[in-house]
């Protein structure tokens, strides 16, 4: 899937659904503690666009913020987070514009 296609799925969906994440400055810190993945894996792990966010991180290839249950700073990049209530979820975070990334 193409870079393009993938932010043209999720951001239609992004005009129906505000996800949880929207507006927490958690998602796009610079830095995260173990218990603010933790928190954000639960905040994603709920979110049904989820899976929408994982092929738009994939695709764009983001390196920063909180995407998809990985942290994506240059310290957590590639560390898969879930939280134990929901161990196995794919979970993600998503933006509300192309340009910005969480």
């Amino acid at each position: 899937m193409s870079t393009d296609d993938a932010w043209a799925d999720l951001n239609a969906a992004l005009e129906d659904y505000a996800p949880p994440c929207s507006g927490l400055h958690l998602f796009v810190a610079d830095s995260r503690t173990d218990d603010q993945r933790d928190e954000c894996s639960v905040i994603c792990g709920r979110c049904p666009i989820r899976d929408l966010c994982h092929h738009y991180a994939v695709a764009s290839r983001v390196d920063a913020g909180y995407w998809a249950g990985i942290d994506r700073a240059s310290r957590g990049r590639g560390r898969p987070r879930t939280s134990t209530t929901d161990a196995g979820a794919v979970s993600t975070a998503p933006i509300t514009q192309k340009e910005e990334t969480p």
